[in-house]
């Protein structure tokens, strides 16, 4: 025998509801953020080869600029330190070190001011141990490089 037990159908139906509309939202969430995504990519590809036509433009990017991933790949974060050094004649900023570092990957931080400490502490610990001088705030020499002549 079936009995007919209205309340519980009801309070049934008022969880399913419940539980359809928060899944419609996350679904509209979840696309809204896909959009941005892909916005995201584009805008940073954008403003990638707006950067890149700049230095060009300016002659700062040298015709061959180190090939980063395949240069710092399979080397500990103090390696690719001196390696980003030798490949800027000698010297290394830790502005500079970070977005090599941070832009290419070679962090696992989630934010840059997270790899720019990660570099600075790597610099200065590097510079206690004599394999750099510090220079300027920020600016560390390879001990031992020879300075470029002027350009």
């Amino acid at each position: 025998m079936i009995t007919s037990n209205g309340s519980w159908e009801e309070q049934t139906r008022r969880f399913l509801s419940n539980v359809l509309s928060k899944l419609n939202n996350v679904e509209s969430q979840i696309q809204a953020l896909e959009g941005e995504r892909e916005n995201l990519k584009a805008e940073a590809k954008a403003w990638e080869m707006a950067l890149d036509s700049y230095l060009k433009h300016t002659g700062r990017k040298a015709a061959g600029e180190p090939e980063w991933i395949k240069s710092l790949a399979n080397l500990t974060h103090k390696q690719r330190l001196v390696t980003i050094a030798q490949n800027s004649g000698g010297k290394i900023k830790a502005s500079e070190a970070t977005d090599i570092l941070y832009t290419k990957g070679f962090t696992k931080a989630k934010k840059r001011t997270t790899a720019y400490s990660m570099v600075q502490r790597f610099l200065i610990e590097m510079a206690t141990d004599g394999k750099l001088e510090k220079i300027a705030p920020g600016e560390y020499r390879l001990i031992g490089a020879q300075q470029a002549l002027l350009r």
